[in-house]
Order: C-alpha cells, then sequence, then structure tokens
C-alpha cells in the first residue's frame, strides 16, 4: 500500500527518556508524501499526530512495519519511536 494524503496511519510515540511513559501507537493522518520516499516499504510521510493531550505536527517520518511473528499486547514496542505503520489488521 501506498501513502496518500489524508490516509489514516499509526505514529509511534518515542516515550520519555527515563521510561516514565513507554511508546505508544498513537492515531495519525498523512499530511504529505515526501519526494524523497524511495517506494514501497521505505515511504517518509508528514504527519498530523491525534494524541491524548493536542496535536503534533511531525515532517519526515519513515515507514516501519514490524516483523509479523512479533506478538505483543502493545504493538508499539515492535517499531522505533517516531516511526508510522500502517493499522495492525488493515
Amino acid at each position: 500500500m501506498q501513502p496518500t494524503i489524508g490516509a489514516a496511519v499509526h505514529y509511534v510515540s518515542h516515550g520519555t527518556p527515563g521510561g516514565e511513559y513507554g511508546k505508544e501507537c498513537r492515531a495519525a493522518i498523512v499530511t504529505e508524501v515526501s519526494p524523497e520516499s524511495k517506494g514501497e516499504g521505505q515511504e517518509i510521510v508528514g504527519l498530523a499526530v491525534l494524541n491524548p493531550t493536542g496535536f503534533f505536527f511531525n515532517r519526515g517520518c519513515v515507514h516501519h512495519e514490524a516483523d509479523p511473528h512479533l506478538a505483543d499486547s502493545n504493538p508499539a514496542v515492535n517499531h522505533p519511536g517516531g516511526t508510522w505503520h500502517w493499522p495492525e489488521g488493515a
């Protein structure tokens, strides 16, 4: 799948350095697709991230899909912070 403007995706937050807050998947909307994208699996997008406490805008987010054999109750642990992925089951 190729990202398009307006697509709903998941952004993975970084969490805090001290571990008070872990990585979490957050709802996000694609606001731009970078011309620097290298194709399938290496897309770079701009996102409007929807956090419980407000909006966050981030450009240059790299796509990352987890190994489908990995399973965790918190899917964010399977992705690096600052990346985006398609929602699980999409």
